[in-house]
């Protein structure tokens, strides 16, 4: 028996086929991927399900100095704490960003925290910190409560309490 070679040719398609052709595979992915959903009159879309806010204070000391005692303040307490976690995610010279999670010892309540830690002039940090957490039956003030405890962890441990 004889050996066969098959040699198969492609040729792309013209432009206009291939627009044509990568226009609809990106219609299919756009439709795969979105939702449409038609409301009936009078009702609006539904708020996102998380509690957010923010809290910012300014603190007398050098952002230089701050900062890293901010930092190792929140990794002993995270250390003592379980359920608490703080990392560094972000550190240059115009501000720091530290992410991680907080569970304060009053509430059962894990909250995602975000701090960004800013020079606010000379001599002085500004702090912001941003609380979510994905309970909305959670009371305000029990976030207020996290707020509060997070500032005076932090007050505490870097000796240097908020501007008037």
């Amino acid at each position: 028996m004889e050996k066969f070679k098959v040699k198969l040719y492609f040729q792309y398609p013209k432009p206009e086929v291939r627009k044509w052709i990568i226009f609809s595979v990106l219609c299919l992915l756009f439709i795969s991927c979105a939702t449409i959903k038609i409301l009936p009159e009078g009702k609006s879309i539904p708020e996102e399900r998380t509690i957010k806010d923010k809290y910012s204070r300014t603190y007398s000391m050098d952002f230089s100095f701050f900062h890293p005692r901010m930092n190792s303040t929140l990794q002993e307490y995270a250390q003592k704490h379980r359920g608490n976690s703080f990392r560094v995610v972000r550190l240059g010279s115009d501000g720091v960003m530290i992410r991680g999670y907080f569970k304060s010892d009053n509430n059962q309540e894990r909250f995602s925290a975000e701090m960004a830690i800013r020079p606010a002039g000379q001599k002085k940090t500004g702090l912001e910190i941003k609380l979510s957490t994905p309970n909305p039956k959670l009371a305000a003030d029990f976030l207020e409560k996290a707020y509060q405890e997070l500032f005076q962890i932090i007050e505490q441990g870097t000796g240097v309490a908020p501007q008037g």
